[in-house]
């Protein structure tokens, strides 16, 4: 059976690795960015890469340094899973690499497998109990530098969770991306505005002096 981890579970396993991810996700997509320069000083003129042909790239790269970088370390292990690159970590989590948009989903083919990864199902080829996770970045629109790299946990279509490292975490019950995004922004303003009431802060600002 799936244990689904809730973020303050997750943290104390990600944060062993925290450093190591950071660097092989920014080394990926570092690498892009000299591939794309070297293309471009090629006669003809400047590469039109397609968004797909980009991610596909980094992809690449990433896989490689994460085989370098984890490989060896106790209580992971890297590998192809039935087709699908990946590794595990402590038995608990397990996570795959990919590009994210602003919500944090990923763009992948909606085969039987992926729909299973989503629902945090059971897959042939996987390892049955850790937590199925993304680790990404979101570019910037010219794909020139990377905005943020997050590891984000989901359910179906909930975003359980979703970790920026260095930066801002979250963990959202309920964030159902079919409802409309204003409706949840609205009641997660509301929970913050009544928060800020109860702690005696200042109702202005939302800060309370320190």
């Amino acid at each position: 059976m799936r244990e689904v981890l809730r973020l303050k579970e997750a943290q104390p396993i990600l944060r062993s690795i925290h450093q190591d991810l950071l660097h092989v996700i920014q080394s990926g997509f570092s690498d892009w960015l000299k591939i794309r320069g070297y293309s471009n000083s090629l006669d003809g003129g400047p590469v039109n890469y397609k968004p797909r042909t980009k991610a596909g790239i980094i992809h690449d790269h990433i896989e490689k340094y994460v085989r370098s970088q984890f490989t060896r370390q106790e209580g992971i292990i890297v590998d192809d899973f039935n087709g699908v690159f990946g590794m595990v970590v402590q038995d608990s989590l397990f996570i795959r690499f990919k590009k994210m948009d602003s919500t944090y989903s990923v763009r992948s083919l909606y085969t039987n497998q992926h729909k299973r990864y989503m629902k945090q199902g059971q897959i042939e080829g996987f390892p049955v109990k850790p937590t199925f996770l993304f680790a990404g970045y979101i570019p910037d629109k010219t794909w020139s530098a990377i905005k943020g790299i997050y590891v984000a946990c989901w359910q179906d279509d909930t975003l359980e969770w979703v970790d920026e490292f260095g930066k801002y975490t979250a963990e959202q019950a309920v964030l159902d991306f079919e409802q409309k995004e204003n409706t949840a922004i609205a009641k997660i303003e509301k929970r913050i505005k009544l928060k800020r009431k109860n702690t005696g802060g200042d109702r202005k600002t939302g800060t309370d002096g320190n």
